[in-house]
Order: structure tokens, then sequence, then C-alpha cells
């Protein structure tokens, strides 16, 4: 089973998030993780059509004003692949924490909900951490936030490989 994670990061922090996903999801049991920026998915690449093949799909993005990057915005409003039914979730990177990251987070949710895919936060029902939306790592606390986002990664693979394996 293939999952993707994909993601705009200008500070490098929303991509190393993506990592400790990953390194969560290798956890749950037989999933292939492709990790991608959003400039690799574009129309006809490669990794457009792992993305294309994955059953399921994270995404990430830093917060700016309360809201997902434009850049990730203009990615999914333009999106080079069909995202309907596959699972999908979000996460976040923030510099302070009311910044808006779980604004961000619900903005994305949206948008994957739009398009058709089922969504998964993780939520309280999985007992602590609680991960209401999805996770978000904070400026200067990416160490901290290492077994959160592992977590997150682990709930994910297996919920995924729950309805598709």
């Amino acid at each position: 089973m293939k999952l993707a994670i994909v993601y705009f990061s200008s500070s490098g922090r929303t991509a190393a998030m993506a990592e400790e996903i990953k390194a969560g999801i290798a956890q749950a049991g037989d999933v292939e993780v492709g990790i991608f920026p959003i400039a690799d998915v574009t129309k006809d690449s490669e990794a457009a059509a792992w993305v294309q093949d994955a059953q399921a799909v994270i995404v990430g993005t830093p917060d700016y004003y309360a809201a997902e990057a434009w850049q990730l915005k203009q990615w999914l409003d333009t999106c080079p692949v069909n995202l309907a039914g596959k699972l999908g979730g979000a996460y976040a990177t923030a510099n302070f924490p009311q910044g808006g990251a779980d604004v961000a987070i619900q903005s994305v949710l949206t948008q994957l909900l739009t398009k058709g895919m089922l969504l998964y936060s993780s939520g309280t029902g999985c007992g602590l951490p609680f991960i209401h939306l999805g996770p978000i790592c904070l400026k200067d606390q990416e160490d901290a936030s290492k077994e959160l986002f592992q977590v997150y990664g682990k709930r994910f693979g297996e919920k995924a490989l729950e309805l598709f394996a």
C-alpha cells in the first residue's frame, strides 16, 4: 500500500515534520511512503504518479496569518491528481502558539473534503496524546514535537491499512 505526504515548506520545519510522520507510519505496518514538496507534484511528474497511486495523502503547511501557505492553497486549487476516495489528513507548523496553525489545518481539511477525500485526524478517541485536527509543530519545539508527529503517523498508517489493505 502507498501513502504520500505532500507539503510546502519555506524554513524546512514542515519538511522535517513530514519525516517524523513517515517514521511513525513505518511503525504501522507494510506501507510505502513517498514524501514530496508540492513543487515536485506537477502534471505528468513521477511524484504526481506516486500521489495518484497512493491510497492515502497527508498534506503539510506552514501557518501564514492563520491560514495555509498560499502556495499550498494554489496547489490544492489546481491539484494535478485526483484525490477522491483517498484517506486524507493534514498537519501544520507555526512560529507561535496563537499563530493560527489549527485554522490552517481546518482550511486544508475543508479543501480535502471538498475534493472527495475521507478525512482522519486521530482525534480524542485514540487517547493521549490527543490530536484534534492534525499535529502542530511550533518554532524551536521541533525536538519536542517529534513524538507527537510519529504518533500521528502511526495512527494514520494504521487507519489507512484498516481501510485499504
